[in-house]
Formats: structure tokens, sequence, C-alpha cells
């Protein structure tokens, strides 16, 4: 019985924390504003996440996999690649405007990505599925038009998730990436 209780609990904290997040961001959520969202005590919140890092990290952590896990969907086989990465983007564009977990997730993820504890990054986990099935829809249709993969892959994650473009700590990167999602928007129209 106390498990079961714990475990809601927990359940609850995340959820305020996620609608408090993913509405105000990182520096604009407090932990106090989630103890009013939820209604609980400061010692409720505190039994299960020690800070506010914590428990943001545990968001990215916990959401971010089942946004992972959609994304890596864009790779599997079967049906025409464009079909399948038309899916992926679609599912993924719905579950972001359902779940506030995933919505909160995923700005954390940009907003401070030190929270995400995972060495590739959740955008970089949502990124690469998306850009190897580009690759495979430009080698199906021979559309490549020399666009990259990975550009059009953060142009639609820019277009469909609102995720504006991560830029890399190091700013030669940040230039190249640049340069590519120019390029890709830039590119002429095939036919």
């Amino acid at each position: 019985m106390v498990q079961k209780r714990a475990v809601r609990t927990r359940a609850q904290v995340l959820d305020a924390a996620a609608e408090e997040f993913a509405a105000y961001g990182y520096m604009g959520t407090t932990l106090l504003d989630v103890v009013k969202r939820t209604g609980m005590t400061k010692g409720a919140l505190y039994g299960h996440f020690s800070s506010k890092e914590e428990l943001a990290a545990a968001l990215v952590e916990e959401a971010g996999a089942e946004l992972s896990l959609r994304a890596a969907r864009a790779g599997r086989p079967g049906p025409p690649a464009v079909d399948t990465l038309r899916e992926t983007v679609l599912d993924l564009t719905r579950h972001l405007r359902r779940d506030a977990r995933a919505r909160s997730a995923l700005r954390l993820a940009v907003e401070v990505p030190s929270l995400d504890r995972d060495d590739d990054g959740l955008v970089e986990r949502i990124c690469l599925p998306l850009a190897r099935a580009v690759a495979q829809t430009q080698a199906d249709d021979g559309s490549a038009g020399g666009l990259s993969p990975q550009a059009v892959a953060r142009l639609l994650m820019a277009v469909f998730f609102g995720i504006p473009h991560p830029v890399p700590a190091d700013d030669a990167d940040a230039a190249r990436r640049f340069d590519d999602l120019w390029a890709t928007l830039s590119a002429p129209a095939p036919g």
C-alpha cells in the first residue's frame, strides 16, 4: 500500500513538474511552483527529488526514453522510407502535443543539455534515426539534391517539434550546422 502511494505521489510530482517546465522552462520553474501545482507538501516532493535539477533530469531520462523509442521507428525496414519517416514525424508530433512530460523533456534537453545524462543527448537521439530515414528516402527516390540528411532531420525537428537549432559548444560546428540548414532551405525545388 505504501509503495503504491509512493509511486502515485512520484507520478503526480513528475506530471506537475512537466506542466511547469513545458510552460515556463527550467529557469522559469521553481520547486515551489511544482509543490503548488500538486497541492502536496514540500516534504512529499523532497521525498522523491532532492533538487530541481534532479527532478528535471528524471523527466529528461524517462520521457526522453519514450521519445527516443518513437524516433527509432524511422529506421525500421519495411514500407518505403518516406512513408516511415512521415509516420514517425507525425507520431512524434502527436505525442509531443498530448504528453506534457515529453514536451518538458525536449524543452529541458534543449535549454539545459547537462540534464541529459545520456552521452548522445535527447535531441541527437531523435535526430539520428530521422537523418537515417531521410538518407534512405533520398537513396530510394534519388532526390538527395546534395542535401545533408542531418540538416533535413534538424529542419524537420525545428518545423514539427518547435526545436530551435541547437548550438554546439564548438563555434565552428555551429557555423557548419547553420550553413547546412541554410543550404537545405535555399536549395532549388526538384523538378
